[in-house]
């Protein structure tokens, strides 16, 4: 394995920001032979958290060596995600301008068969809108505890955030605009794309847990087959620690089956 922490200079941004990448280039198959990573996914923040977060709080590198994943850890700040209405540029950071450096710089696979992500709380968000509006980028995410409605919410959950911080994110009307509103994404999701493989989870004791269900009903309603998951847990790393690793178990083994042309979920 190899860990690197580092800065990189975003032009979306117009500033200095870090990311941490993990490379299983050391991966062996059961039989001793050499194995290549052949699968990329960018693992989100949370609301509180920052690009340390995965890799403190977690085991996600034993994880991406066991399933073949480089991972990329990013750091948004607490945006939701979003091209700010008050603030800097971060999905089109995220899901435009980071992918093309990350793939530059570590020689990573391309595609959006290859390409994953995924994230926690605001990540998990997150990772579900770069799957549903950047389906030639992203095949798929992984999504736990996710904060599913918050912006289509915004006057409700204001108070979730400092004083005039979600009027930064959303404008000061608190109408989150049609791009952040993630079933206005499966709505126009594109026909002639293949559905993006979805993995959510949340924990019975979450309190975003109702959000959760309902962003599973209205996938399922408009033709997406998320895998859902949920158990005994509450809004904490014990849970999304074992959610990630079922995450990418799962996202591994279905996309091994769609690129061998098995299109089974």
């Amino acid at each position: 394995m190899a860990l690197f922490r580092g800065t990189i200079r975003s032009q979306a941004l117009e500033m200095d920001t870090a990311v941490h990448v993990i490379l299983p280039y050391d991966r062996l198959s059961a039989d001793g032979e050499q194995m290549q990573y052949d699968k990329v996914l960018y693992l989100l923040h949370g609301l509180k958290q920052n690009a340390d977060a995965w890799q403190r709080m977690s085991s996600v590198e034993r994880y991406a060596q066991e399933h073949g994943f480089v991972v990329v850890m990013p750091e948004v700040q607490r945006s939701f995600y979003t091209d700010m209405a008050h603030g800097l540029k971060y999905f089109t950071y995220i899901s435009e301008e980071l992918p093309c450096m990350m793939q530059r710089m570590f020689h990573l696979p391309k595609g959006p068969e290859r390409t994953f992500a995924g994230g926690l709380s605001m990540g998990g968000y997150g990772a579900l809108k770069c799957a549903l509006l950047r389906p030639d980028v992203f095949g798929g995410a992984m999504c736990f505890s996710s904060g599913f409605y918050i912006l289509d919410n915004a006057e409700q959950f204001a108070g979730t955030f400092h004083d005039g911080e979600m009027a930064g994110i959303v404008g000061e009307k608190m109408e989150c605009s049609d791009s952040d509103r993630l079933e206005m994404g499966m709505e126009a999701y594109p026909q002639d794309r293949p559905r993006p493989l979805l993995y959510l989870a949340c924990g019975t004791e979450d309190p975003l847990h109702p959000l959760n269900v309902r962003m599973r009903g209205a996938l399922e309603k408009r033709g997406f087959a998320p895998a859902y998951e949920e158990w005994s847990g509450a809004h904490n790393w014990k849970f999304w620690d074992a959610a990630v690793q079922r995450g990418m178990e799962y996202i591994a083994r279905q996309s091994a089956m769609r690129n061998s042309g098995n299109n089974a979920v």
